[in-house]
């Protein structure tokens, strides 16, 4: 293991150390062709250098030690053995001394703003322990398009976005068996107090061959809410010609050579897509189960309704509503009235295959229970929507 010490405190002159201390976090595994534009990633940020360290972990095959180890800032650590994603991130954590943890992924472009906006937006919201960016723009080569992705909530990001408060760190951490990031159990279902990042402030992603996740499967069944073309240019975020040059003409002729960073040397992970795969055809298939349990009841409703629709309704107003006693009590009133104006009116629901006469007790009593039900499956159907939501964004931020 090798490793640049860094002897942060009463460094810096001009007020620089009156900043917090920063920790740059980032992970990598057979990424050298990205090794030089991520330096430069880290060269171009404006936030003072000596208020700055860079943990680097590489547990790759092709170890990029040689390419980072004059950087005075750098402490690169080595491992011979391959560890999950969420393993790093936690080991990364260890290994960092900053009052605020910055992540920078080995693969993706960083504009000069990336530290400086993180810690700023943290330090204007002294609630917030985490900030990131919901919304995330990535760039497909192969169709010349800028896509947004998101924003998918005020509470949420992807990892490669991440700026936190070390605070956050005593009682959060990823899953050491997880070899794709965990950011929904690391930010505890995303109840942590967040802040929002301005996107081009922050991060650009590029589709790229050796993308651990192939990104070009997210514009499969969009969704329009959260995925759709943008108007934004390479230009709105890459000022350095050199980096725009990489990222728009090099980055394939370099990678489709360099065997070591393809998809196929990370079984671990490759494992782990299958298994989200599997799980979300699991939920699709359940959710199209309830939802032809949910028509069988919703058709039984329509059917009662057509036979005596503004009985039903004023019941299905009652049940539903959440008044105060007094109002319930002249809503009993009012149904009771109705109920006497219509007689000996009958509504006919076919049960079991048979056509029955219902009275006014089973209407009410047979609405009620499918009213839960259907309040019960819409929850069901809520939660899993959810789930299948958050391993997109799981896979999309690698």
């Amino acid at each position: 293991m090798g490793q640049k010490k860094n002897k942060h405190k009463n460094q810096g002159n001009n007020g620089n150390n009156e900043k917090p201390f920063v920790s740059i976090c980032t992970p990598t595994y057979n990424r050298r062709p990205f090794i030089p534009s991520m330096i430069k990633c880290f060269a171009h940020q404006t936030y003072p250098k000596d208020r700055i360290e860079w943990i680097i972990i590489d547990d790759g095959t092709d170890k990029i030690e040689e390419l980072v180890c004059d950087i005075p800032q750098v402490k690169y650590y080595k491992y011979d053995e391959k560890m999950v994603l969420g393993k790093k991130r936690n080991l990364m954590h260890e290994k960092s001394k900053g009052d605020i943890i910055v992540y920078m992924d080995d693969d993706d472009y960083y504009p000069p703003t990336r530290i400086s906006h993180a810690v700023s937006m943290l330090q204007s919201h002294p609630k917030a322990l985490c900030a990131g960016s919901s919304e995330i723009y990535i760039y497909f080569k192969h169709i010349d398009q800028m896509i947004q992705f998101g924003p998918y909530g005020p509470n949420h990001a992807t990892a490669g976005t991440f700026a936190f408060k070390r605070e956050l760190l005593k009682d959060h951490a990823y899953n050491n068996e997880a070899a794709l990031a965990e950011e929904k159990s690391f930010l505890k279902d995303y109840t942590v107090p967040f802040v929002q990042l301005e996107p081009k402030k922050t991060i650009l992603v590029f589709s790229h061959i050796h993308n651990t996740f192939d990104k070009k499967t997210l514009l499969d069944n969009r969704h329009p809410k959260f995925v759709k073309d943008s108007d934004k240019t390479i230009d709105d975020f890459i000022k350095e010609p050199d980096l725009k040059d990489f990222y728009l003409n090099q980055i394939e002729k370099v990678l489709v050579n360099y065997d070591p960073g393809k998809p196929e040397m990370k079984p671990d992970v490759l494992k782990q897509i299958e298994e989200i795969k599997i799980e979300r055809e699991k939920q699709a298939k359940e959710m199209q189960k309830q939802q032809q349990q949910m028509g069988g009841s919703l058709q039984m409703m329509q059917q009662m309704m057509q036979q005596n629709p503004q009985l039903l309704q004023k019941m299905m107003e009652q049940s539903e509503s959440k008044q105060s006693n007094q109002q319930m009590m002249q809503q009993q009133m009012m149904q009771q009235q109705m109920m006497q104006q219509q007689g000996n009116a009958q509504i006919i629901a076919e049960i079991n295959g048979k056509n029955t006469v219902l009275s006014m007790e089973q209407i009410r009593n047979l609405l009620q229970q499918q009213q839960q039900a259907i309040q019960k499956m819409t929850l069901e159907l809520k939660n899993k929507d959810k789930i299948i939501k958050n391993l997109k964004d799981e896979l999309e931020c690698k």
